[in-house]
């Protein structure tokens, strides 16, 4: 039903009504909507004929803001938004916010933050959902808030300051939604540089908005790696993004940073650079920059950003050319100051992350070093007597421990398959168990079974110092061999460190060495028990 005689429609009746939530129904939207667009082409016709005299528009503008503000009511009851979209009163409202007076597009930003609030889209149905989405999309709302950006002068006011809060809440609301509605963010490289400056841009000590910026730029690149990595074939593109993120850290290279907000920041900033470098071409626009020696500089003054640079490190470090540079760069002599837990601050870390961030390391560098670089990382084992190697089996006792309490836990109750019961998905064996092993990879497993991957790696370098050394503390903590051949063996061939799977089958070998290596610590140790040695069955 069109309203289109002015004097059919009570204005005031309906913007009175408009207060009343409860009083609101689709007959009212269909009224509120053809008041809005009138007063709307009316504020348009009066900014046209007299550009220069605000006297002659000022009163239509007034009248716009106030159906603006009573529109705003409304926008927290999701069971109006598909008689909103019907109507064309939300396409009308995402018209104005190209709208030249500010403190329009600012009332416009609020009612659009609302409904595009995920707790508030998710009470409606899917049909409803994808209306209102399609409508959002239709009328370019990404397009319009990218130009924002630029219009909104944070510095001249707190309105502004907190206008330029809701609109960062939309584009992170965006990102959540996970819908069509965020292409448009993906592929416009303005948003991601105008987050760059933002977070480089300190306003106040405690900066929210550049934290915001910090959160939305992590969300902003890990989207662009799932759906639009194309962009990053723009080698210019892609140096600049890692040359703004390194830069920003470069600053806090020799201090820590100065207040809670900053230490966000920088997380959010390392997540960032992790996110970019999760892909293969991005590491090699990573290696034109100065960002592995900034990494290690980082790692080597043991400050709050050693921890994050070491994550850095266990993403990147993959590859024969990578983990030779990083010993001929001296970085075993930090890496295993950190494995010690030499001179750490424990407050500073969370224990797991950066156990697992280490170990990941060390068995990528056992694994991928060729040459010297190789001899170097088994002299670090060699040192003090072998102290690496009792320091790596006790953190793989700690996450056997953990990890076989995991396992008799999920005997008596399975986490997932509740959780599956619950949701009504069914699945097969094969992507049960990838998912079982997901979970205990939170638990700890995948540090438990890297460990055991250096201790092979390390066995097979011909070393007999090493290899008699790791035999002495297998026997010594009576660990059992078998448990290592399982250990190994119980990974999924499709997981991260897949890669690693095939150092298990020099598993075999260890068995003929047994014998060898413990009669010749028998000096040591004494008499060994022929029995105490497991046979390791073969492939």
């Amino acid at each position: 039903m069109e309203y289109s005689d002015e004097d059919d429609i009570d204005v005031e009746e309906i913007l009175k009504q408009a207060e009343n939530i409860e009083c609101v129904d689709e007959n009212s939207i269909k009224k509120l909507a053809t008041v809005l667009r009138k007063k709307k082409n009316k504020n348009e016709r009066d900014r046209m004929e007299h550009p220069d005299n605000p006297e002659k528009w000022v009163t239509s503008e007034v009248d716009l803001d106030e159906i603006l503000v009573n529109i705003k009511n409304l926008s927290v009851c999701s069971n109006l938004y598909s008689s909103m979209v019907e109507s064309e009163i939300l396409g009308d409202i995402i018209d104005l916010l190209n709208h030249p007076n500010n403190d329009i597009v600012i009332e416009v930003i609020d009612i659009v933050k609302e409904i595009t609030n995920p707790s508030n889209l998710y009470e409606l149905d899917k049909k409803e959902n994808e209306k209102v989405v399609e409508c959002l999309n239709k009328k370019k709302l990404c397009h319009f808030l990218i130009n924002i950006l630029e219009k909104i002068n944070e510095e001249e006011n707190e309105e502004y300051y907190n206008a330029m809060s809701s609109i960062l809440n939309i584009l992170e609301n965006i990102f959540e939604l996970e819908n069509d509605l965020q292409n448009d963010l993906l592929t416009n490289s303005k948003l991601l540089f105008f987050l760059l400056k933002r977070i480089s841009t300190e306003l106040r000590s405690d900066d929210s908005n550049s934290l915001n910026a910090s959160e939305i730029l992590v969300l902003l690149i890990l989207r662009i790696n799932q759906f639009a990595e194309n962009v990053y074939k723009d080698f210019y593109y892609t140096i600049s993004i890692f040359n703004s993120l390194l830069k920003y850290i470069s600053k806090y290279k020799d201090n820590d940073p100065p207040n809670i907000n900053k230490k966000e920041i920088l997380l959010n900033i390392f997540q960032a650079l992790g996110n970019l470098l999760l892909l293969s071409e991005n590491k090699n626009v990573f290696d034109s920059t100065n960002g592995f020696e900034l990494m290690l500089k980082l790692l080597s003054g043991r400050k709050f950003l050693c921890f994050p640079a070491l994550k850095i490190f266990a993403i990147t470090l993959n590859d024969k050319d990578t983990c030779n540079k990083f010993v001929q760069l001296n970085g075993l002599k930090y890496l295993f100051c950190l494995f010690m837990l030499r001179n750490i601050k424990k407050s500073k870390v969370h224990v797991f992350e950066f156990e697992e961030n280490i170990i990941t390391v060390i068995s990528n560098l056992c694994l991928c070093c060729t040459d010297t670089s190789l001899g170097r990382v088994l002299n670090k084992f060699g040192e003090k007597k072998c102290e690496k190697i009792s320091r790596l089996l006790e953190i793989r006792q700690k996450y056997s421990d953990i990890i076989l309490n995991e396992k008799k836990k999920k005997k008596q109750k399975l986490l997932l398959n509740e959780n599956l019961q619950k949701m009504n998905i069914q699945i097969d064996d094969d992507c049960k168990k990838n998912l079982e092993y997901i979970e205990l990879c939170d638990k700890g497993y995948l540090i438990y079974q890297l460990t055991d991957v250096i201790l092979i790696a390390l066995f097979f370098q011909n070393n007999s110092y090493i290899s008699n050394n790791i035999f002495i503390h297998l026997y010594t903590r009576a660990v059992d061999i078998q448990s290592i051949y399982e250990n190994i063996l119980g990974k999924p061939a499709n997981t991260p460190h897949a890669s690693e799977y095939a150092a298990c089958k020099r598993i075999r070998g260890m068995q003929a060495h047994t014998q060898q290596a413990i009669a010749s610590s028998a000096s040591a140790l004494g008499s060994v028990p022929h029995s105490s040695v497991t046979r390791v069955p073969p492939f």
